[in-house]
């Protein structure tokens, strides 16, 4: 049994190191060969300016003298800022994609949790009820509420209105419009 366990361990560590193999550095992560850690250091700061970035609004921001605005843009065009920027916005794009996907999952989960308890609580009720005492209205009203709790948090309020089968449906052209 020991030596299974080891074995097991043993691969469970390939597995993990294999999985956390680093991924190359990305452009705007790393000094450039040739790239001073002055030139560096200026191109972090364009960087965190965002999409509406600039050399000049960098510098002014960061209280840099404009006369050091030369350096800055020959740095710009020797290290391709523009380029490494850009795929840093691209890439930040995505992560908050993938932030606002795993919170909408994580809304849509808590919300089914919520759903269930409450049918769990409306079939307590209902088992509580005296079907004598319990009108039509009452029912319906139950019954309702039910539903329209269910297809708000399924999002099947929000899917397009098409028209069931039996139902009429008139769609006006824009032709019409004025007559």
């Amino acid at each position: 049994m020991g030596d299974k366990d080891t074995v097991s361990t043993s691969a469970n560590l390939n597995s993990e190191l294999n999985s956390k193999v680093a991924e190359p550095e990305k452009s705007w992560e790393k000094k450039l060969i040739d790239e001073s850690p002055k030139a560096f250091k200026a191109f972090c700061l364009f960087r965190a300016m965002g999409y509406k970035r600039s050399i000049k609004a960098c510098m002014e921001m960061h209280g840099i003298e404009p006369k050091k605005y030369g350096s800055w843009a020959r740095y710009a065009r020797l290290y391709h800022w523009n380029e490494r920027a850009a795929e840093y916005d691209a890439y930040i794009e995505k992560e908050t994609e993938r932030e606002l996907l795993a919170e909408r999952v994580e809304r849509k989960r808590r919300q089914m949790e919520m759903l269930n308890g409450f049918d769990e609580l409306v079939g307590k009720r209902l088992k509580t009820l005296d079907p004598e005492k319990l009108d039509a209205d009452g029912a319906m009203d139950l019954l309702e509420r039910s539903a329209k709790l269910d297809s708000f948090i399924t999002g099947a309020d929000k899917e397009s209105s098409k028209p069931v089968q039996g139902e009429l449906a008139i769609t006006f052209a824009d032709s019409f419009k004025d007559l």
